[in-house]
């Protein structure tokens, strides 16, 4: 029962794609039938021609662009001072290590291996650290950060 009504469905469908197919025959032209790329050049120009108006009766415009101007990458790692840092924890799974830092003032950050800090570079991401190597003045230091264990 169940394959006959399927069965009917099928053709039912197909019928009504041929029905279809040859109600809606091309456009045609003084020589002819017109060609696939001029009826699709009509369509194109058919939709290019649908412009809308939005009148947003005195309310902000929902379409209207919040940011102007061209993206700056911002260089925020660069300024932790990773000696008056903190580590606060660190995250990693099969393909990505990063550590979670917080500078004096309070904000936080979140540092990969070979990010910029100030003055230098994040070298590696252990367990329970993170070492930076810091250039300044021609002198090269590492510096670790361990994470502190809090007892709850």
């Amino acid at each position: 029962m169940h394959r006959r009504i399927t069965i009917t469905l099928v053709l039912m469908a197909l019928l009504g794609l041929a029905l279809t197919a040859m109600a809606t025959e091309p456009a045609t032209t003084e020589q002819g039938s017109a060609s696939p790329s001029q009826v699709t050049r009509e369509r194109i120009n058919q939709i290019r021609a649908n412009e809308f108006f939005y009148q947003s009766f005195g309310k902000d415009d929902p379409f209207k662009v919040l940011v102007s101007g061209d993206y700056e990458q911002g260089n925020a790692a660069e300024q932790v001072d990773i000696n008056s840092a903190t580590l606060v924890g660190v995250m990693w799974g099969q393909d990505d290590r990063f550590a979670l830092v917080e500078n004096g003032d309070g904000f936080g950050y979140i540092l990969r291996v070979g990010d910029r800090v100030q003055h230098g570079r994040v070298v590696s991401i252990r367990k329970n650290s993170i070492t930076a190597r810091i250039t300044l003045y021609g002198i090269s230091n590492r510096v670790v950060l361990k994470l502190e264990e809090t007892e709850d």
